[in-house]
């Protein structure tokens, strides 16, 4: 896990990144994968198609805020992009 700081959250910004609120909790995507039980290129394609959160872009990273996935898990899994 990451605890990002200020530092971070500004260095981290691009064209698909939203900011990254100061002192949440960041997981990778083998975190991610552990949760949802599933391969991390898994992670990435329903992040992608809008299954899961598409977390934020750290440089070429991408993280997923902790907190965010609990509810996700906790809301049954549905499709960020909408109903299915």
């Amino acid at each position: 896990m990451l605890t990002v700081t200020t530092a971070a959250v500004e260095q981290g910004s691009s064209m698909n990144s939203r900011p990254i609120p100061p002192g949440r909790m960041m997981i990778d995507v083998e975190t991610v994968a552990h949760k949802l039980g599933v391969d991390k290129r898994s992670v990435f394609r329903w992040a992608d198609s809008k299954r899961i959160p598409f977390g934020v872009k750290l440089g070429s990273r991408r993280l997923w805020d902790l907190s965010q996935l609990d509810a996700f898990i906790a809301g049954g899994c549905r499709h960020v992009g909408g109903a299915k």
